[in-house]
């Protein structure tokens, strides 16, 4: 008897510690993979180091780096971090923007970029803003914050912007001005 009621005490003991080891939240600890991480909100999926690029038949549209991607499957929507993102306008050239946080539409193809949005031309004309907007059908840009565009010595600002990536024509909408450092000149 009591060697049936130490085989059972084992068990039991032994059923409670796999249970223990399958419902503990740090099981990975003991496979060298690092503390596990409770998810910090609702995504469906969190990705590490996301490339994406998109297509319009055989010619890359633009394509985009993110340290971190959270999908939301519900939403069809994604909101990526420390985003960096290259368009490849139909007419030639390139096109960089950079961002803290994009959020894209995948049903609708739209970006909207936050957090210390900036971007540059293959031309060297260099945007800055707190937000942007793209329009993946129109291939079109707008914000209506304040933006500042620099090349070389000329600095624009104003507020408000509108823009076409299709022929690299952008418009700034209301309080504009300009300055021209002349060379030599303190900036």
């Amino acid at each position: 008897m009591k060697v049936v009621r130490g085989v059972l005490l084992a068990c039991i003991i032994i059923g409670f510690a796999a249970l223990f080891f399958v419902l503990s939240p740090s099981q990975n600890l003991m496979e060298g993979q690092g503390e596990a991480v409770a998810p910090e909100t609702d995504e469906d999926i969190l990705l590490k180091g996301l490339r994406y690029s998109e297509w319009e038949g055989d010619r890359l549209s633009w394509s985009m780096k993110a340290e971190r991607t959270r999908y939301h499957h519900d939403q069809k929507k994604a909101t990526l971090e420390a985003v960096e993102v290259t368009f490849f306008p139909s007419s030639g050239g390139k096109m960089f923007l950079w961002a803290g946080l994009v959020d894209y539409d995948l049903e609708t193809r739209n970006l909207v970029a936050r957090e210390s949005v900036r971007g540059r031309s293959d031309q060297g004309y260099v945007i800055v803003t707190e937000n942007l907007f793209y329009d993946g059908h129109k291939r079109e840009v707008s914000t209506d914050d304040k933006v500042t565009l620099e090349k070389d010595r000329l600095t624009i600002q104003g507020v408000g912007m509108k823009g076409s990536l299709r022929d690299h024509r952008f418009r700034l909408l209301s309080a504009v001005s300009a300055a021209f450092s002349p060379q030599g000149a303190a900036r």
